[in-house]
Order: C-alpha cells, then sequence, then structure tokens
C-alpha cells in the first residue's frame, strides 16, 4: 500500500469516526435541548484535533517506515489520482453548498446552517478520500 493510500484510508476513518460521532453526539444534544455555543465549538475543535492526531500518528509511522533516503516525491500516477478526486469532490462540494447557500436560509435556523456546511465539507472530503482510495485498488487509467 502506497503512503498516499494509507493516509486516504486514516483520513477517510478520522473523518467518518469523529467527525460521524460530532454530528451523532450534536444531535442527540439537540433533541434534548442542551446544547450551547461553548459545546458545539468544544465538540468540534474536539473531532478536528481528533483527526490532526490520527493525521499525526500517521504521518509519523510513515516516516518511520521509509528507508533513508527513499523517494517521496508524488509521481505523475499521484499527482493524476488526486487531481481527479479533487474534481470529484470539488463537485460534491459545489453541489452542497448551493443548497447551503441557496435553499436552506429559508427555512433553518442558524446552527442548522453551519451544521449543514460542515456536513458538506466532511462529506466532500469523504468522497475525495473514497475515490484515492478506489484509484489505488482499482488501478488508476488515463
Amino acid at each position: 500500500m502506497s503512503e498516499r493510500e494509507q493516509f486516504s484510508w486514516v483520513w477517510l476513518g478520522a473523518l467518518t469516526l469523529f467527525y460521524g460521532g460530532y454530528f451523532v453526539v450534536i444531535t442527540v444534544l439537540e433533541a434534548a435541548g442542551e446544547v450551547g455555543l461553548f459545546t458545539r465549538l468544544g465538540l468540534l475543535t474536539a473531532a478536528a484535533a481528533a483527526s490532526g492526531l490520527a493525521l499525526g500518528i500517521n504521518a509519523l509511522v510513515a516516516r518511520s517506515r521509509r528507508e533513508p533516503g527513499e523517494e517521496t516525491r508524488p509521481d505523475e500516477r499521484d499527482r493524476a489520482i488526486r487531481s481527479h478526486a479533487r474534481s470529484v469532490a470539488y463537485g460534491v462540494l459545489l453541489a452542497g453548498m448551493i443548497l447551503v447557500g441557496c435553499v436552506m436560509p429559508f427555512g433553518a435556523t442558524e446552527w442548522e446552517i453551519v451544521q449543514a456546511t460542515i456536513l458538506v465539507i466532511v462529506i466532500a472530503e469523504i468522497v475525495s478520500c473514497r475515490v484515492v482510495v478506489a484509484s489505488y485498488r482499482r488501478g488508476w487509467r488515463v
């Protein structure tokens, strides 16, 4: 497994686990009516910090596995896969932002719009990671 595929797997897991947990907890707290500004910010900060910690640990593990002098720059295939993943994720992000920015302001609360924005960003990142993983697994053909 290449280092970039491993990074995508870890990032995909971190997004799913930590931000999925964030949205579950926020939904439960909103249903109970017990969520305030600092609770929201604290939970979001915890999800972001945990995701960053997972990526940091992954980077340290990947660095420790490298041979001295091993080439780590992306080659043409890596750049093509990343470019394809970003273009697909951009479409998802654009569609989500149109929904959030053009439809939701007419009937949603401010926090619903904020939560939907965060959700759309997370979904776009998940799509990007999935495209990268699928491209490495299935082989990239231009």
